[in-house]
């Protein structure tokens, strides 16, 4: 594993845990290899040049544990050239470019510019999290929700853990166009600057619920809940967007547009410390939905463990309903949405779909 061409990076190392660089570059191949080989070329070719670098993979180690570190230091490199568009990397990116050049090309810029910013980037690692709000998603939860809506029979009282700004709690102000083979199917709000539809494919031998649920209460936890009034919290969010992916940036520009308008409630702290009081501040007339995606990653086995334990002993007052495509099973490209009913102590689970990780495929599974 060699250090950058001809250069040293020089920051204060502060960072206290212990880094395994092997493991670190395990991470950065697996993301080059199972999360971005097929829509964004560039930080393909980056991930494995992080993945073989030294002074690169220390730099990223940077990033709070727990953190995904390619997200992270990708997404503090995007941030920094999308501030100041004038180095020679951001001809690479195809949102700074009009005709970016190839991939694998860009590795030299990118060391150079990883040596230039090593400061400025390991302080955004250090005091930034991944917080992307994939709006692609709410395509299967609006279903989601539609399902339980139908076995709840009641107005539902969402709420999201791991949050971040709250975008998919505004799921039923946003327009929606799913093709079932020959047949496309809308719903939502067909006026709402917000499409969901681009690449959204729905194979299904089920029913699929699009019908909108009554939302009575909405609310996000996070530990460092996101206000998109704050410029600078905009602009981090806008940097985790692939390069690539000018749909997905356009979405989050003009979802903000609806934030701004009508914010969802957001509550800063652990889920495991805040569910309880969140919870029993619900009205006894609707069914609460706890939904989360792609964030049980973060999340240590013995805190997972703690959270699931949980719901388990607040079902004994409440009866929740949690969806996640985070609970387990799958493959690296496809994730299995779960629903789960507790009930007085007893759990009940239901397979609701198999999607990918930013819902352009969604295999609807769950009957009425």
């Amino acid at each position: 594993m060699r250090g950058m061409l001809g250069s040293t990076m020089h920051y204060d190392r502060p960072n206290p845990h212990a880094v395994d660089l092997d493991e670190l570059a395990a991470r950065f191949r697996r993301f080059a290899t199972t999360e971005v080989e097929e829509t964004s070329p560039l930080y393909h070719a980056l991930a494995l040049a992080v993945a073989g670098d030294r002074d690169l993979l220390l730099l990223a180690a940077e990033a709070q544990p727990g953190q995904p570190p390619a997200n992270m230091l990708l997404g503090a490199v995007h941030l920094l050239l999308l501030r100041t568009p004038d180095h020679e990397l951001a001809a690479y990116f195809p949102d700074l470019a009009a005709a970016p050049g190839a991939p694998a090309a860009a590795v030299p810029a990118f060391r150079a510019f990883c040596a230039t910013h090593a400061g400025e980037i390991a302080a955004l690692l250090r005091s930034h999290l991944v917080q992307t709000n994939e709006l692609r998603r709410c395509a299967y939860l609006l279903p989601a929700f539609s399902h339980v809506a139908g076995k709840a029979q009641a107005p539902l009282a969402l709420v999201e853990v791991g949050a971040s700004a709250g975008l998919n709690l505004l799921f039923d102000r946003y327009a929606y166009r799913y093709q079932l083979g020959d047949v496309a199917l809308g719903a939502g709000d067909p006026a709402s600057p917000v499409t969901i539809d681009t690449g959204c494919i729905v194979h299904t031998g089920a029913e699929l619920p699009l019908g909108m649920p009554r939302i009575a209460q909405r609310v996000g936890i996070d530990l460092n809940p996101v206000d998109l009034a704050d410029g600078e919290a905009y602009a981090w969010l806008r940097a985790l967007i692939w390069p690539e992916h000018a749909d997905r940036a356009a979405r989050l520009m003009a979802a903000r547009r609806l934030w701004l308008a009508q914010p969802p409630a957001l509550v800063r702290g652990d889920a495991a410390e805040q569910l309880p009081a969140v919870l029993d501040a619900l009205s006894e007339s609707v069914a609460p939905v706890i939904f989360h995606t792609h964030v049980l990653n973060q999340f240590t086995p013995a805190a997972a463990a703690a959270l699931e334990a949980l719901f388990v002993d607040l079902s004994a007052r409440h009866t929740i309903y949690r969806i996640g495509n985070d609970l387990g099973g799958g493959t690296p490209k496809q994730y299995v949405l779960r629903l789960r009913v507790y009930r007085r102590g007893i759990m009940q689970e239901t397979i609701l779909a198999h999607t990918d990780g930013h819902a352009r495929l969604i295999e609807w599974l769950a009957s009425p």
